[in-house]
C-alpha cells in the first residue's frame, strides 16, 4: 500500500468514525475538577463579585482556605465593600461569613439593608433576602412577597423571575403565587434543535433559574407537574453542552445547579456512557458501561438494577429479550453484559438500557437516564473477489476482461486513448458468511507520477456486484488531456470493515491527441491569464448655460438690493424711531436669524429642518415685533 493510499484510507475511516461519534458520542458530564481549576484561576481576587463566586464555588467543592488566603479575602472585603450598595454589602457579608474572625461593622450597612427591603427592584430584594439569611435577620415574609410580586410587574425578565424563586424559597408564607409562576417560567425557555432548553442570559441565568425552581419546590414539598423528565433532560443537555463556562458567575451557578441535580427530592438525572469499544464480536462479546450522576460520581442514594432491553439494527436483532448487566465495581458505576453469543450480521445496533432502584428503594421514581441507549457495531472481515479489468472501444460492447487474483497486479500495461473505455468488475464479500456486501466507499483512483494528478471515479453497486465504467473521452477534461502512464488503484472501505482494501490493479498508458492537449493548455493559460481592464463609461453631464446667461441672471437677482441701497443713500437713513428696548433688540435679532436660516437652507439644510427652526424664530419675531409696534404706536395715541 502506498503512502497516499494509506492516507486516503485513514481519511475515509476517520470520516466514518466522526459520523459514528456524532451519532452516539459518550454523554458528557460536568467535570468538577475543571470547574475547580476555573474558580481557582480567578485568584488573586481584585473585586468582590469574582471573589464571592470563586470562594462560594470552592466551598461547594469542599475547599478549605489557608490562613493567608482567609486574611486576603477579609482585607479585600474591608477595602472594596461599598456600604451604599446592597449588592456590594451582600458580596462583602457573604465573604466575611466564610472567613473566621473577619469582623465587619454591620451597623454601618443597616441603612442600606433597610432601604433594599423596600426597593422596587427584584435584584435589590434578592440581595436583601440573601443578606438577611447570611446575617440571620428576620424577614417579613408577607411584605417581601408582595414587594417581589409588585416589582415583577415592572420588570419580569427571566433573571428577575429566577431571583424571585430564590427569594420565595426563604419565605415562611406567601410563596404560593411565586410557586405558580414556575409553569409560566418553563414555557419561556428557548428550545434549540428539539434537544436543548435554555434561557436568555446563558448558562449562568439558566442554572440560577433551575436551582431556584428546585429550592422553591423543596420549600413547598411539591414539584411542578409541568416540569417532567423530558423537559429536565433538555435542560441537562444544555448545561452539559456549556460545561466550560467563561466567567466566575456562570461557573458558580452551573456548579450549584449541577450539585442540586445530583441530590434532591424530585428528579435525579443519571448519565449512561459506553466504556468498552464501539465494536463487538464473537471475539470481543462484552459491553461495558458506566452509570453516574451529572457530575460523574457514583449514585449514593440507592443501588441500581441495570438491564439491556434490546439490541437491534434496521436489518437484524442482536438481543431480543431483556438481559441484566453485572456490576463490575464496588461503587456501582460500572456494569458489564455479554452481548454477543455468536457472530451476528455486521451492522450498527442500538442497545436500549433501563435502570431501577433495588429494594428497599424499588419505589423511588427520582432516577432516570438522560440517554437510555448506546450504539455498538459488529464488524467483519471482507474480501474483494471476481475482479476483472480491461479496455475496449467506447462505441462497442463489453470487451474481454482479464481476471485478477487477490492483490495481484496486471502484468501487461493497458493502452487507451480518448476513444476508449476502462471496465472494472468486482464483488465485495463477507469472508465469514460469504454473502455480498454493499460498502460505504468503493472507487478507482487514477494517479500520474510526473504531474502528481489524481482522478477519482466511483464504482456502482447493483445486484451484488460493483462496476466502474470510465469513459476516457467524456472524462478527458478530468485528466486535462494529459497523456502518460496512470496507475489504477481500487480502494474499498467501510465503518464495518476490519480490513479496508487498497489494491493496485494495473498501469494504463493514456494517449490524448496533441491538438487536444495543446488546446487544453491554451484553455488553462487563458483561464489564469491577465484579463483586459474593465473601463466603466459614466453618463456625460448635461450641458450648462453659458457664462453670460448666468451673470445676467445673477445681476437681475441682485438688482432690487442695489436699488434699495441707492434709495437709502438718496432719501437718507432714519434711526430716530429705532427702539433699543428688549422687544426691539429681540425682534431685529430674530429677523436677522431668519435671513441667516434662509442662507443655511440654501447651502446645507433640508426643508423639514428649516421649517422646524423657522417655527421657533418666526414665533419669537412675531411676539417681539408685535410688542415693538405697540410701543411705537403708543406715543401717537397719546398725542391724539
Amino acid at each position: 500500500m502506498t503512502s497516499k493510499s494509506f492516507l486516503i484510507l485513514t481519511v475515509l475511516i476517520s470520516c466514518v468514525a466522526i459520523t459514528l461519534s456524532s451519532t452516539n458520542s459518550n454523554y458528557p458530564t460536568i467535570n468538577l475538577a475543571n470547574l475547580r481549576n476555573f474558580l481557582e484561576s480567578v485568584k488573586p481576587y481584585s473585586d468582590l463579585s469574582n471573589a464571592f463566586y470563586s470562594v462560594k464555588g470552592l466551598e461547594l467543592l469542599g475547599e478549605k482556605f489557608q490562613p493567608q488566603t482567609q486574611a486576603e479575602i477579609c482585607n479585600l472585603v474591608k477595602l472594596k465593600i461599598d456600604k451604599n450598595s446592597i449588592e456590594s454589602v451582600f458580596f462583602g457579608l457573604s465573604l466575611a461569613s466564610s472567613v473566621p474572625n473577619c469582623v465587619l461593622p454591620n451597623a454601618e450597612y443597616q441603612a442600606t439593608i433597610n432601604k433594599a427591603a423596600s426597593s422596587k427592584k427584584v435584584a435589590d430584594l434578592y440581595y436583601y433576602s440573601q443578606v438577611a439569611k447570611t446575617a440571620k435577620q428576620p424577614i417579613d415574609s408577607k411584605v417581601l412577597s408582595k414587594s417581589v410580586i409588585d416589582a415583577l410587574k415592572t420588570d419580569s425578565s427571566i433573571l428577575n423571575q429566577g431571583y424571585a424563586l430564590h427569594i420565595a424559597s426563604l419565605l415562611s408564607e406567601g410563596q404560593k403565587t411565586l410557586f405558580d409562576m414556575i409553569e409560566d417560567i418553563l414555557e419561556q425557555a428557548d428550545e434549540v434543535d428539539k434537544k436543548f432548553l435554555q434561557y436568555e442570559g446563558g448558562v449562568g441565568t439558566t442554572s440560577l433559574v433551575l436551582d431556584g425552581i428546585f429550592e422553591l419546590c423543596a420549600k413547598m414539598k411539591q414539584f411542578s407537574p409541568k416540569f417532567d423528565q423530558a423537559k429536565l433532560t433538555k435542560f441537562v443537555n444544555y448545561l452539559t453542552s456549556k460545561r466550560s463556562p467563561t466567567n466566575a458567575r456562570s461557573a458558580y451557578f452551573l456548579l450549584k445547579a449541577s450539585l442540586k441535580l445530583t441530590d434532591n427530592q424530585f428528579h435525579i438525572p443519571l448519565v449512561l456512557n459506553r466504556l468498552s469499544s464501539v465494536s463487538v464480536s464473537s471475539d470481543q462479546p462484552n459491553l461495558l458501561i458506566s452509570i453516574t450522576n451529572l457530575v460523574g460520581a457514583s449514585v449514593k442514594q440507592v443501588k441500581l438494577d441495570v438491564d439491556a432491553l434490546s439490541a437491534k439494527s434496521s436489518k437484524s436483532t442482536l438481543l431480543s429479550a431483556k438481559k441484566p448487566f453485572t456490576a463490575k465495581s464496588s461503587d456501582g458505576t460500572t456494569y458489564e453484559l455479554k452481548l454477543v453469543e455468536q457472530q451476528p450480521e455486521a451492522d450498527f445496533y442500538t442497545v436500549a438500557i433501563s435502570i431501577s432502584p433495588k429494594a428497599p428503594a424499588q419505589n423511588d421514581k427520582r432516577f432516570f437516564l438522560v440517554s437510555n441507549s448506546v450504539l455498538v457495531k459488529v464488524t467483519t472481515v471482507v474480501s474483494v473477489s471476481d475482479l476483472q479489468i480491461g479496455v475496449g472501444d467506447r462505441d462497442q460492447g463489453l470487451p474481454k476482461l482479464s481476471s485478477l487474483q487477490a492483490n495481484q497486479k496486471l502484468q501487461k500495461k493497458l493502452e487507451a486513448d480518448q476513444q476508449s473505455k476502462l471496465y472494472v468488475r468486482f464483488s465485495v464479500k463477507d469472508k465469514l458468511k460469504g454473502s455480498n456486501l454493499e460498502v460505504h466507499q468503493a472507487f478507482l483512483r487514477f494517479s500520474e507520477a510526473k504531474s502528481g494528478r489524481e482522478i477519482i471515479f466511483l464504482a456502482q453497486y447493483s445486484n451484488g456486484q460493483y462496476s466502474a465504467d470510465v469513459d476516457l473521452g467524456t472524462n478527458s477534461k478530468s485528466f486535462r488531456r494529459l497523456s502518460g502512464v496512470y496507475s489504477v488503484e481500487l480502494i474499498v472501505a467501510d465503518a464495518l470493515m476490519q480490513n479496508p482494501v487498497s489494491w493496485n490493479l494495473a498501469d494504463v498508458n493514456l494517449h490524448f491527441i496533441e491538438e487536444q492537449a495543446s488546446s487544453a493548455f491554451q484553455d488553462k493559460a487563458a483561464l489564469y491569464a491577465k484579463k483586459p481592464e474593465i473601463k466603466h463609461l459614466f453618463r456625460l453631464p448635461e450641458q450648462t448655460p453659458s457664462t453670460l446667461v448666468s451673470r445676467v441672471f445673477t445681476g437681475l437677482v441682485l438688482a432690487p438690493l442695489a436699488i434699495l441701497f441707492i434709495l437709502w443713500f438718496k432719501i437718507g437713513f432714519n434711526f430716530r424711531r429705532f427702539s433699543f428696548s428688549l422687544s426691539g433688540i429681540v425682534f431685529h435679532v430674530a429677523l436677522a436669524g431668519i435671513f441667516g436660516l434662509f442662507y443655511c437652507y440654501w447651502i446645507k439644510l433640508n426643508m423639514f429642518q428649516t421649517i422646524r427652526y423657522l417655527a421657533l424664530l418666526g414665533g419669537i419675531a412675531f411676539f417681539a415685533g408685535n410688542r415693538l409696534l405697540r410701543s411705537l404706536a403708543a406715543p401717537k395715541n397719546k398725542e391724539q
